[in-house]
Parts: C-alpha cells; sequence; structure tokens
C-alpha cells in the first residue's frame, strides 16, 4: 500500500470514529433529558401518592411515598450506570482516534509538536481538567441533592425510619457512582496525562 493509500485508509477510520464520538455526544444529551423527566418526577410523587391514598384509603401512604422514591433512585441509577458505560466507550474511540491521529500526522511528516490532526488534549490542560472537573462536580451536586435530599425531606414528615433507610441507599448509590466516575475518568485522563 502506498503512502497516498495509507492515508486515505487512515482519514476514512479517522472520520467513521469521529462520527462514533458525535453519535455518543447527541446521545449523551439524551441522557440529560431522562434525567430532568426524573427529576420532575421527584416532585410529583407526592401529589401522585396522595391521588392514590384517596382512591384507595388502605394503602399505606408512607410506604407508597418510600417504594415511589426508592424507585426513582433506580432509574437515576440506571442513568447514571448506563451515562458511565457510554462514557467508557467514548474514552476508547477517543483513544483510538488519537492513535490514528499519530499514524496520519507520521504520513504527512509532521513534527510531534504539528497541530495537524490532533485533538487538543495536551493544550491547555490545566484549563481543561478544571473546567471539566467544576463542570461535572456541580451538575453531580446538583442530581445527588435531587436524589438524596428532596425525598429524604419528604420522607421524614411521613415515617422517620423510611426517611433514614432511604438516604442511606441513596447515599450508598452515590458515593458508589462517584466512585466509578472518578476512577473511569482517572484512567483515560493518566493515560493522556491530563490531570
Amino acid at each position: 500500500m502506498d503512502s497516498n493509500q495509507r492515508i486515505e485508509y487512515l482519514y476514512k477510520e479517522y472520520a467513521r470514529l469521529s462520527e462514533k464520538v458525535e453519535e455518543n455526544i447527541k446521545g449523551s444529551f439524551d441522557d440529560f433529558k431522562l434525567l430532568g423527566a426524573a427529576s420532575a418526577s421527584i416532585i410529583v410523587w407526592k401529589p401522585i401518592a396522595d391521588l392514590i391514598t384517596q382512591v384507595n384509603p388502605k394503602v399505606n401512604y408512607s410506604g407508597l411515598l418510600f417504594l415511589g422514591f426508592l424507585s426513582l433512585l433506580l432509574v437515576f441509577a440506571l442513568i447514571g450506570f448506563t451515562s458511565l458505560v457510554r462514557t467508557a466507550y467514548m474514552f476508547s474511540i477517543v483513544s483510538s482516534l488519537l492513535s490514528f491521529e499519530e499514524e496520519i500526522r507520521k504520513e504527512l511528516n509532521e513534527g510531534e509538536h504539528s497541530q495537524v490532526f490532533k485533538v487538543n488534549l495536551e493544550r491547555n490542560t490545566k484549563k481543561f481538567s478544571t473546567a471539566y472537573g467544576l463542570t461535572y462536580g456541580i451538575t453531580l451536586i446538583i442530581l445527588i441533592f435531587a436524589v438524596t435530599i428532596i425525598p429524604f425531606a419528604v420522607l421524614c414528615y411521613f415515617n422517620v425510619l423510611y426517611a433514614v433507610i432511604y438516604l442511606l441507599l441513596a447515599l450508598l448509590v452515590c458515593i458508589i457512582y462517584v466512585q466509578v466516575a472518578r476512577k473511569l475518568t482517572r484512567i483515560f485522563f493518566d493515560k493522556f496525562k491530563i490531570f
């Protein structure tokens, strides 16, 4: 295979992988929509439970609230961990993109410091890591607040035992999620010396 054919082949694969990254990013916005819908469900769950107990007074109201909030916690956990799987997949693709960029630069006889075919992970790494960490951290704080504090406060009013159980389970899910997200991010960014 001559040099022009090799560059063409590398570029086609590079373009295909770039499309996969773009699709993945678009899919991440769908995850935000799901999180928004689930967040809205937390706010409206109490009125729904009120309606159910009016229709059927034999239903234990505090138990219904507890089960509803646990169901929503499960939905949040599934969306969150699915998002981490998507992130791991995207990190894998970006890693491949970087390899293809290196090969394309070699074929074009570009120097090591050339910005031709180079994802800008190395440029302004301090600014990038700060912006990434700040944005991700604030998003997590808002989600953790919505998933833990609001249901906990509502449940405290009706049944403290359910509230404490819910809070412990919600915090456990949040801690596991944060630990997995940190490890995943660290693996990727350590590989490219970002953080």
